[in-house]
């Protein structure tokens, strides 16, 4: 009953906002928003931006890159906390963790925000909602209830499905393929919905540790010459636990089963696309992670959310819509809640409902980066053992010792110039440096959301 009458007053504010508000601005700026039929949002778990073919990555990924060849392939998209439950939150809801309460893995998205899906739904979109990774489907403390990520969704799935282990096999090394029964179940969505307006979301698990595809992806990158030379013998010890297998001591052979299974889910990725191609009416289709991984960065192996380093924070972000969304690369700072206000603002739908943080990005289409003042706080977990603030060429990161919240050190990093963020720059740039310390603790120190007149100031 409660989901019944959320969905009503939904409808109801997004339609009162649709006749005051559209005719003046989105009928006119986005006439052929009606013209999309279908909106598909792909979310790889665990992927880098630089794993990625049209990021200059290793992993072989032929169909993403397909789709950012006819679209927007952004360059600064982040997560604001690189955890799989707080990063997906922020996409369903356009709000930042402070906002939406979701910091951890496992956290329940409560009902009584307004989510994508369920705004999708109250203007007659059919949406389904398939994921293999089981933070987002059940809660972990109690399974038989859902993690809240099934808002307004008219069909949802968690695949969950894992090979038998072998006795004497280690679990972390028996191979898996979730994307394949994943891609197998939205087809069905597909298939089931072809003549309706649809929203469709995917996570796929299979790039998460312990990096266990099945053949051939479990050796096509093992010889790859950059992964060998770089190759160090690790201590198993300095393995993440969700990754470490006994037999596999270096490190290329970790990375090389890693990108393998980007490949692989980008090879099922493709057999969805082909499908929806066939489909009559345009498509908008973004692809995008819900955060990176560290292979060895900063000394911590294949693990994501214990500091807020670029391999992790970054994420890869492709918009495509063919005559829609034109073909370019935006280096703009955007984040994963501007990805709901984008959509429905591409279909006409007014976003106020949503409440959140988020910009619509369809600026970025036309101007390179219509807000160069645009600031984000980014952090680790709850207890904020790392937390800072990212504006387009800088990255502010402070550490606190997480019993005691006592502040321990804070790093400048300038991203234009140092990308892999190696060298601490807050003595050289200190106006920078205190404009980045005093937006990082307005964010956190007082508990609220910073006005937008916060983050509009001139750089140096």
């Amino acid at each position: 009953m409660k989901t019944r009458w959320k969905l009503i007053l939904v409808l109801v504010v997004s339609v009162t906002l649709m006749v005051f508000v559209l005719p003046l601005t989105s009928r006119a700026e986005n006439p052929s928003g009606n013209d999309i039929r279908r909106v598909v949002v792909i979310h790889l778990d665990t992927t880098r931006v630089d794993d990625l073919g049209c990021y200059g990555g290793i992993a072989r990924t032929p169909n993403i890159d397909a789709v950012a060849a006819r679209g927007m392939r952004y360059t600064n998209s982040i997560t604001p906390i690189p955890k799989t439950s707080p990063s997906i939150a922020s996409f369903m809801t356009g709000r930042l963790p402070d906002r939406h309460g979701v910091y951890n893995v496992g956290g329940k998205l409560q009902e009584n925000f307004t989510t994508l899906p369920e705004l999708l739904q109250a203007y007659g979109f059919k949406t389904g909602g398939f994921v293999s990774n089981p933070v987002v489907d059940r809660l972990k403390t109690d399974p038989t209830r859902t993690a809240g990520f099934d808002q307004g969704f008219d069909v949802f799935r968690g695949i969950r499905d894992l090979p038998p282990i072998p006795e004497g096999a280690d679990p972390n090394d028996v191979p898996r393929n979730l994307a394949r029964p994943l891609v197998e179940a939205a087809l069905d969505f597909v298939d089931r919905y072809r003549d309706d307006r649809f929203f469709l979301w995917m996570l796929h698990l299979d790039p998460h540790a312990p990096y266990a595809p099945p053949a051939p992806y479990d050796t096509m990158y093992l010889d790859h010459p950059e992964l060998v030379s770089k190759s160090v013998r690790l201590n198993p010890a300095e393995i993440h636990p969700q990754a470490r297998v006994a037999s596999r001591i270096d490190s290329h052979e970790y990375i090389a089963r890693h990108m393998g299974e980007v490949t692989l889910t980008d090879y099922w990725i493709g057999v969805l696309l082909r499908r929806i191609a066939g489909l009559p009416g345009r498509t908008l289709l973004v692809i995008t992670a819900d955060h990176g991984e560290s292979l060895g960065d900063a000394g911590y192996w294949f693990g994501h959310g214990s500091n807020i380093r670029h391999p992790c924070v970054n994420v890869p972000l492709i918009i495509a819509c063919d005559g829609v969304v034109p073909i370019g690369t935006s280096d703009a700072l955007v984040a994963n809640i501007d990805l709901a206000p984008t959509i429905l603002e591409m279909l006409g739908i007014a976003s106020a409902a949503l409440g959140g943080n988020g910009f619509s990005l369809r600026p970025t289409y036309t101007h390179r980066d219509p807000w160069p003042d645009r600031m984000l706080p980014i952090q680790a977990y709850t207890g904020i053992r790392w937390r800072g603030v990212r504006s387009a060429k800088y990255c502010l990161q402070s550490e606190y010792d997480p019993a005691g919240g006592e502040h321990l050190r804070t790093l400048l990093y300038d991203l234009a110039n140092d990308p892999l963020e190696t060298v601490d720059v807050s003595a050289s740039v200190p106006d920078v440096f205190l404009d980045h310390r005093r937006i990082e603790q307005v964010w956190f120190s007082r508990g609220r959301t910073p006005r937008t007149s916060d983050f509009s100031m001139n750089r140096r």
